[in-house]
């Protein structure tokens, strides 16, 4: 049979494009090929997301990372993914990187007791929280919430115990009657800024004097058969606010103990998702500060086992926020760019695999070959904190010698990948500083 010479140029050009293309595929390293074979897309409402999703049923509480604090992506992606498991994984407790005693402003919102978003959002404590993307979580959340029978309403709680006066003032609401050690509370927390400058500049005695008074304080009111139950949670949030300061690793230490003593409140069987950086979901030690602790992520699993998922966070390109002051001092949001992950990076397979935003399930990747020697192999990963970037973040960031060390199996249990990122959305845009 005689084909069109148009049917035949075709043919000829879609022959030369599949040559082109398959040396293309097969020239990608092993890891590449395996993120791009294993790698689901980034939808929760997917069907092959889903099942990503079937196999985190039987964990309690899922670690959402984020490699920085201020990528929109970063922060719609996890909306998506807790609201995913709210409605249809019986997930019912959302745990935060937020002040305890100020989050019960935004649990007040999503509950419907109060219409106030921006006491929600302020309720999150810090200022790199006051985003348009928290604000669209919150309202979303309170929606299914009202739109649900009282059992099946899921709760937000603060987990962090950086303000020990927020906690000291709660207490005066619930023991009123307790005047002497409220005050004593109150002395506490008012001389402990001066005794952490001490401790760091290497005085240790009035730290201790403080951490000394604090337990006698706690342990005195805690043996009150009659105290409320929300009083415990505040003397535990005082208490640990107070004695983190100990070790490097005392923050994540207290943000463990804060949500097992959440889920221990809510009941067996509660399942939980908490957001806050890699490096506190991450299971692995707290390297970035010369120590050898656990993260939050290392604690929870140590108390959980296969319960717990630490979910880390990758991206590719793109821009990010900070905290930063401006020349009068006053602090705000300042934009930052970097390119694509230097070679070895932890980032650059996926990069290579070229799947778009994506997440791999490393529990189920390979136990040998190549892959598995990747996976248990110390890759730098790139990521910033919520203030102080350094000026020559970009310079760092192109350094593979220069990223934190991650040991991907070690460290996570999945990976989510976002190839490209903008800054996420201040609700105030005026307190958006220009580039340095």
């Amino acid at each position: 049979m005689a084909f069109p010479r148009e049917f035949g140029r075709s043919l000829a050009l879609l022959v030369l494009v599949s040559a082109c293309a398959a040396p293309a595929v097969e020239s990608r390293s092993p890891v590449a090929r395996w993120i791009a074979e294993a790698a689901v897309p980034a939808k929760p409402k997917s069907s092959k997301f889903e099942r990503f999703c079937a196999t985190l049923d039987g964990v309690r509480v899922i670690g959402l990372g984020e490699a920085t604090h201020g990528q929109r992506e970063s922060f719609e992606l996890k909306r998506e993914l807790t609201l995913h498991f709210v409605r249809e994984h019986g997930v019912r407790l959302i745990a935060y990187e937020a002040t305890a005693t100020r989050a019960r402003a935004t649990e007040a919102y999503v509950q419907g007791e109060s219409d106030d978003l921006d006491a929600a959002v302020k309720g999150l404590g810090m200022l790199i929280w006051a985003i348009e993307e928290n604000a669209t979580f919150l309202r979303e959340l309170r929606e299914w919430n009202l739109d649900v029978e009282p059992a099946e309403r899921a709760h937000f709680v603060g987990i962090d115990v950086q303000d020990p006066s927020a906690a000291v003032e709660r207490l005066a609401e619930l023991v009123p009657d307790e005047a002497e050690a409220l005050a004593e509370a109150r002395s506490i927390a008012a001389e402990l800024g001066a005794a952490v400058s001490k401790l760091w500049s290497g005085e240790i005695e009035d730290y201790e004097s403080l951490a000394t008074r604090t337990g006698a304080l706690v342990d005195r009111l805690g043996a009150r058969a009659d105290l409320p139950s929300e009083a415990r949670v505040r003397l535990t949030e005082f208490r640990l606010g107070v004695e983190m300061f100990r070790s490097p690793g005392g923050r994540d230490l207290a943000l463990a103990k804060m949500l097992l003593a959440e889920l221990d409140a809510a009941g067996p069987g509660t399942r939980a998702v908490v957001w806050a950086h890699n490096g506190h979901v991450t299971r692995a030690p707290l390297s970035y500060l010369a120590s050898d602790e656990l993260a939050m992520g290392g604690h929870l699993g140590a108390a959980l086992g296969e319960g717990y998922y630490a979910l880390g966070f990758l991206f590719g390109e793109g821009e990010f926020q900070a905290n930063d002051r401006d020349e009068a001092g006053a602090w705000g949001f300042r934009r930052y760019r970097i390119g694509p992950p230097p070679s070895g990076a932890l980032e650059a397979p996926f990069v290579e695999a070229d799947r778009g935003d994506c997440v791999v399930d490393l529990r189920g990747a390979p136990k040998s070959g190549a892959v598995a020697q990747w996976l248990e192999t110390g890759h730098g990963q790139r990521w910033f904190g919520g203030y102080n970037v350094a000026p020559d973040y970009a310079e760092a960031a192109s350094d593979v010698n220069r990223l934190l060390p991650t040991t991907p199996r070690a460290d996570y249990d999945g990976l989510a990948f976002l190839a490209r990122t903008t800054a996420a959305t201040p609700r105030d845009p005026t307190r958006i500083f220009p580039p340095k």
